[in-house]
């Protein structure tokens, strides 16, 4: 029985190829940005991000929680989230983002809301482009489908 799993151990860690599934995990970074403050996201020289969750909006009362406020819907988000911080982050370094309206829409009037993002660094490819081929089609079709939503 235990060489069934070692040989499927064997086989997941073979399949896996961006790193080490079993890790992976711990190199998610989870940031989140109270609304009308900034956000960094930084993966230091040598490595570029990737964005996989952004949530603008608020799904709990908990974060970035406002004394006195009367109205709070814990129930919204915008729907543009994860397009506009992969269009303004993804293949970066370091970015920037500002969690307000301007920049992501306003999914509830009179809400406080925040940001959270969670991404992971991926190792540059030194071999005459940054970007992988995944990564450059990823890309493509995020653009695409908010083309398709416009």
């Amino acid at each position: 029985m235990w060489k069934i799993l070692v040989l499927l151990a064997v086989f997941l860690v073979i399949q896996d190829t961006d790193g080490f599934w079993w890790r992976r995990r711990r190199y998610v970074h989870t940031k989140t940005a109270c609304e009308h403050r900034r956000m960094i996201l930084n993966c230091g020289r040598h490595r570029y991000i990737r964005v996989h969750y952004a949530a603008y909006g608020r799904q709990n009362s908990r974060t970035c929680s406002r004394k006195g406020a009367s109205h709070c819907s814990t129930r919204c988000r915008s729907r543009k989230s994860l397009f506009v911080v992969k269009r303004l982050c993804n293949g970066k370094s370091r970015c920037s983002i500002k969690a307000s309206n301007s920049v992501f829409g306003d999914p509830c009037r009179g809400t406080y809301k925040y940001l959270r993002v969670k991404y992971y660094c991926k190792k540059r490819r030194f071999h005459g482009r940054d970007l992988g081929e995944e990564d450059k089609r990823e890309t493509e079709d995020v653009l695409k489908t908010e083309e398709d939503v416009e």
